[in-house]
């Protein structure tokens, strides 16, 4: 029995003709493999002179050493979610304007809930 586990949403015919068993869960699993995982999450909107915006890309690095810890694309509502963040992580959160007519915008001193 072969087992996906992946950050994306997979060819269920290809993986069907690998023999992948695909299981649909509830919610997704949460793993911990360093001290930048846990059950903490950081979320926001991006808004562009008031209005939501979106596809926006947006990032997370950690505050102390500057690493990049995820990176996604805002909703079309212009919301945001990172998971699997240790809670208390002091983070800054980066988006860009993908039509680059704004500079960067970075909301610094982000505390993982």
């Amino acid at each position: 029995m072969r087992i996906f586990f992946g950050g994306y949403v997979p060819n269920s015919e290809k993986m069907a003709d690998m023999k992948y068993l695909m299981l649909t869960l509830p919610r997704p699993i949460i793993t911990v493999l360093n001290a930048n995982n846990g059950l903490g999450q950081i979320k926001g909107e991006i808004k562009k002179v008031g209005t939501n915006y979106s596809p926006v890309p947006v990032c997370v690095f950690r505050r102390d050493n500057r690493q990049l810890l995820w990176e996604t694309t805002s909703k079309p509502d212009g919301s945001y979610l990172f998971r699997n963040i240790a809670e208390g992580l002091e983070c800054f959160v980066v988006a860009f304007d993908p039509n680059e007519e704004y500079n960067a915008v970075i909301q610094d001193k982000v505390i993982a809930k």
